[in-house]
């Protein structure tokens, strides 16, 4: 009974240092409620996490906030340097521009992984999401433009391996998945995909990112419902996008060729 305490534990304080790691900050009653902990439990898990130093509570908000020492968690691991050295000079420079938040993703399993974001510096970013975190496959706008530029064979697969994790997750769009491999025909020809997320209330617009003739990455942007529609947001900033991941394509690729050359 012990063991299997110790283990739920360390299950539940790496999930609020994941839980911190997307916020820019939360107080104790914030995090009981995004992990269905009690207030109580939290607040231990908070305490105990703030006394081996990896978060401190801000005394200006009361907020718990991860501290310089998780990055020790990393230690050994080399961060994939196209991220800070390419990427994401180019979404800073975009979302300065555009002033609506950029999310840069890769696929992970049957999701997209986000692992980089403008969310600090935009100031349309009401939940500011750090990168570090999955989204759906099939009900994204990211997942639709990845899958769209992916080879074949490897869509099916990828398509197939989200589908048997969850299987409602295409009828839940209100579609199915002959219709949804057509609708990536139209995302393939267009160069982007723009749909709306009921749940997060928000439109968002993904382009590809392509690497050698194959689809590398995702960029993608999020808009408020009542800002604009989807036909206004391809119409203002689809361009935009497309030519900043192009930026990104000829980045990584003289940055791979940086390397080859090195070695």
């Amino acid at each position: 009974m012990g063991q299997q305490s110790s283990v739920r534990a360390l299950e539940r304080g790496l999930d609020i240092i994941s839980l911190l790691n997307r916020h820019n900050g939360l107080t104790v009653t914030q995090v009981g409620q995004l992990t269905d902990l009690p207030r109580p439990t939290a607040f231990r898990l908070l305490r105990t996490l703030e006394s081996l130093g990896y978060l401190f509570r801000d005394s200006q908000d009361k907020k718990y906030r991860l501290s310089a020492q998780v990055r020790t968690l990393s230690h050994g691991y080399d961060q994939e340097e196209w991220i800070p050295k390419v990427a994401r000079v180019i979404m800073t420079e975009l979302c300065k521009k555009i002033l609506w938040p950029i999310a840069l993703g890769t696929v992970s399993g049957s999701q997209m992984l986000i692992r980089d974001t403008t969310d600090e510096i935009s100031p349309f970013a009401i939940r500011r999401h750090r990168g570090g975190f999955n989204i759906p496959l099939l009900s994204t706008a990211s997942g639709a433009v990845y899958l769209a530029n992916c080879a074949p064979h490897k869509r099916d697969q990828l398509i197939n391996f989200a589908l048997a994790e969850d299987p409602d997750a295409l009828s839940r769009g209100g579609t199915n998945v002959n219709l949804y491999r057509r609708s990536l025909e139209s995302v393939k020809a267009e160069g982007y995909a723009c749909m709306r997320v009921v749940e997060a209330n928000h439109n968002a617009l993904a382009v590809p990112i392509i690497v050698n003739g194959e689809v590398f990455a995702t960029a993608s942007a999020r808009f408020y419902t009542t800002a604009m529609t989807l036909q206004q947001v391809v119409e203002r900033y689809s361009e935009e996008m497309m030519n900043a991941a192009d930026r990104m394509s000829k980045g990584i690729n003289s940055w791979r060729a940086s390397l080859l050359d090195a070695a």
